[in-house]
C-alpha cells in the first residue's frame, strides 16, 4: 500500500501555507494599525485627549467610508481575479471537471460573501452620516471590516494557489470520495453517493491523464497511487456493506463497454474495480516509452489491490486484476516497449507469490500467463523479455516450494513444456533465457534435494539437442561475472547463475547422460496445468427451432 506519510505529505503542506499566509496578513495589518497608533499618539497632543483626536466629524466619516468601500472593492476585484486565473489554468492543465472543486469549497464561499457583505455594510452606514450626526460605533464596525478584509487578502489569494497544485486537489479529492464511499453503505441515496464517487474517479483520472502529457510524472505517480490504495484500503473492505443496487450498472456509468463487460461486471460486482484499472490501461497506452516508471507504478498499485482482494475474500476482484495484468502486457507487446515489460512481469511474479498463500490456482494460472507472454514477446521481436518470463516463474517456482512443493513441480513442468515447444524455431536469445530459467531451476532442485521436481527438468533438458545444452552449461559455468554488459531493465545476465547453484552443473550432467541412455528423455506426465475459467458470462441465445428441416 502507498505510504500513509506520503498520502499525507500534501495536506501537512497546505495547513503549513494556510498558517504561514494568515500570520503574514495579520503582521502587516498589526503593522499598519501600530503605526496609526504612535502616529496618532503624537499628533493628539494638539488635542485635549486621544479620544478627542481619534472622534471623526461628519465629512470625516464620510471620507473614510468611502476610501473604505472603494479599498474593499478593489479587494474583491483582486480575489476573484486570483480566483478566477486559479480555475482557468487548473482546468485547462487538467480537465474542466476541476472546476467543481472550486465551487464547492465552502471556504470560497466564506471569504467572498465576507467581502461583498463588508462593501455592502460600508455603504449602508455612510448613508446614516449626516451633517449633525456620525455614528460612531457602526463606522469602526466598518473600519475593522475593512481590517479583516485586507488581513484575508494575502492569505487567500495564496491559499488559491495552493489548492491549484495537483497534489492538494488529488488529497481533497480523495477525501471527499472517502465520504461518498462511507454515504453509499447507507440506504438513502446510495445512487447519489455512487455518482458523486465515480466523479471523484473521474476528476483524479483527469489529473493523470494531464501529467503523463505534460510530463508530470511526481504527480501522475501520485494520482496512480491514490486511487490504488482507495480501491485496495478503502473500498474493498466496505464493499460486502454496499447495496445490491450499488452494483448493477449500465452503459452511463462504463461508456463504451460492451453488452458482455456490462453483464460480467453486474454478475461479479466489480464495477469499481474494473473502471479504476481500465484507465489504468489507458494511461499505459498514451505513456512515453521513456517514463517506466509511469507504468511501473500502475503495475505495482494493481498488484496491491490484487493481494488486498485476496485477504478480503474478494475471488472476483483478484481474477480481474490478473486479467488486466495480462492485458497491460498486451498493450506493452502493441507499443513495442520492452522497458514496460519488466516492471509489469516483476509486480506479476509478486502477485502471484503473495497469491500462494490463499490462491495456489491463481500463482499457476499467472505462471502461465508470463511465459505465454512471454513468447508473444519473443514473436514480436523483443526476445529478451522471454528469458526475464522464465526466470520470474523459476523464482516463483522456488518461492512455492515452502507452501505447497506440488505447485513447484507443476511449475517446472510449465517451464519443460514452453522449452521443448520452443527449441523447434526458437531465438537464440529467448531460448538461452528460457534454458537458463529451466537450468537454474534444475540446478536448485538438485540442491534441495527435490527429486521430483529435478528428474521432471532433467528429462525436459535430456529431449533438448545435445549441442545446445552443452554450450549453455559452458557459459553458465564460465561466467564469472554476473552483471550484464549493458546498462538497461537488466542487471544480471541471462548465463549467470550463483555458485551454490553452480556446483550442481557437474551433478546435472550425470543425471543428462543417465536420462538419454535410458532413451526415456520426453517429460513423463506433462500436463496442461493452465486453469479452465469459471463463470463465464452467459449469452442467451435464442431457443432452436422445432420446425424440421427440410
Amino acid at each position: 500500500m502507498p505510504d500513509p506519510k506520503s498520502a499525507r505529505n500534501p495536506e501537512k503542506a497546505t495547513s503549513i501555507g494556510w498558517v504561514g499566509a494568515m500570520l503574514s496578513g495579520l503582521a502587516l495589518v498589526t503593522v499598519a494599525v501600530m503605526l496609526v497608533i504612535l502616529f496618532g499618539f503624537l499628533d493628539a497632543l494638539h488635542f485635549g485627549s486621544v479620544a478627542d483626536f481619534f472622534t471623526p466629524d461628519s465629512a470625516a466619516a464620510a471620507g473614510t467610508l468611502a476610501l473604505v468601500g472603494g479599498a474593499e472593492g478593489v479587494t474583491l476585484s483582486i480575489v476573484l481575479l486570483g480566483v478566477m486565473f486559479g480555475i482557468q489554468t487548473t482546468s485547462s492543465r487538467y480537465s474542466p471537471r476541476i472546476i467543481g472543486i472550486f465551487t464547492r469549497n465552502p471556504l470560497n464561499a466564506l471569504v467572498l460573501s465576507f467581502a461583498l457583505a463588508s462593501i455592502l455594510y460600508t455603504f449602508l452606514v455612510r448613508s446614516e452620516v449626516k451633517v449633525n450626526y456620525v455614528p460612531l460605533a457602526s463606522v469602526a464596525v466598518a473600519e475593522v471590516l475593512a481590517l479583516i478584509n485586507f488581513a484575508l487578502l494575502f492569505p487567500y489569494v495564496l491559499y488559491t494557489f495552493e489548492v491549484m497544485r495537483a497534489e492538494t486537489l488529488v488529497s481533497g479529492i480523495m477525501r471527499r470520495a472517502r465520504r461518498e464511499l462511507r454515504g453509499g453503505t447507507h440506504a438513502r441515496r446510495s445512487q447519489q453517493h455512487r455518482r458523486s464517487l465515480l466523479t471523484c474517479l473521474e476528476q483524479v483520472s483527469d489529473i493523470a491523464f494531464g501529467s503523463v502529457q505534460l510530463g508530470d510524472m511526481p504527480v501522475f505517480v501520485l494520482s496512480i497511487e491514490v486511487m490504488g490504495d482507495f480501491l485496495a484500503r478503502e473500498y474493498l473492505p466496505v464493499k460486502k456493506n454496499l447495496r445490491p443496487e450499488w452494483f448493477k450498472v449500465a452503459h452511463a456509468e462504463l461508456p463504451g463497454a460492451s453488452d458482455q463487460i456490462i453483464a460480467e461486471v453486474n454478475r461479479a460486482g466489480t464495477w469499481f474495480a474494473y473502471t479504476v484499472m481500465s484507465s489504468f490501461v489507458d494511461m499505459v497506452g498514451l505513456t512515453p516509452l521513456h517514463r517506466k516508471e509511469a507504468v511501473y507504478a500502475i503495475a505495482v498499485a494493481t498488484r496491491k489491490v490484487g493481494l488486498a482482494a485476496i485477504e478480503a475474500g474478494d475471488s472476483e476482484v483478484a481474477e480481474l486484476c490478473l486479467r488486466f495484468f495480462n492485458t497491460y502486457l498486451r498493450a506493452t507487446i502493441n507499443r513495442s516497449a520492452p522497458t514496460f515489460a519488466s516492471g509489469i512481469m516483476n509486480e506479476y511474479r509478486r502477485y502471484a507469490i503473495g497469491a500462494l498463500e490463499w490462491r495456489r490456482d491463481l500463482a499457476i494460472e499467472a505462471a502461465s500467463h508470463l511465459l505465454r507472454y512471454g513468447r508473444h514477446f519473443d514473436e514480436a521481436g523483443m526476445p529478451a523479455i522471454f528469458g526475464a518470463a522464465a526466470e520470474d516463474v523459476a523464482d516463483l517456482a522456488i518461492e512455492a516450494r515452502v507452501r505447497d512443493p506440488q505447485v513447484s513441480f507443476r511449475l517446472a513442468q510449465l517451464l519443460v513444456i514452453n522449452l521443448l515447444e520452443l527449441i523447434p524455431n526458437a531465438r537464440p536469445i529467448g531460448l538461452n533465457g528460457l534454458f537458463k530459467g529451466v537450468a537454474k531451476l534444475t540446478c536448485w532442485a538438485m540442491a534441495s534435494d527435490e527429486k521430483d521436481i529435478a528428474h521432471a527438468l532433467v528429462e525436459g533438458i535430456a529431449a533438448a539437442p545435445p549441442d545446445f545444452v552443452e554450450a549453455a552449461l559452458i557459459r553458465m559455468e564460465s561466467m564469472q561475472n554476473g552483471l550484464f554488459w549493458e546498462v538497461n531493465e537488466r542487471v544480471i545476465s541471462f548465463d549467470w547463475v550463483e555458485q551454490s547453484l553452480r556446483d550442481q552443473i557437474p551433478k546435472l550432467r550425470s543425471a543428462l547422460r543417465r536420462a538419454q541412455r535410458s532413451g526415456n528423455g520426453a517429460v513423463a506426465a506433462l500436463e496442461d496445468v493452465t486453469p479452465v475459467t469459471q463463470d463465464l458470462v452467459k449469452v442467451d441465445l435464442p431457443a432452436p427451432s422445432t420446425t424440421p428441416a427440410g
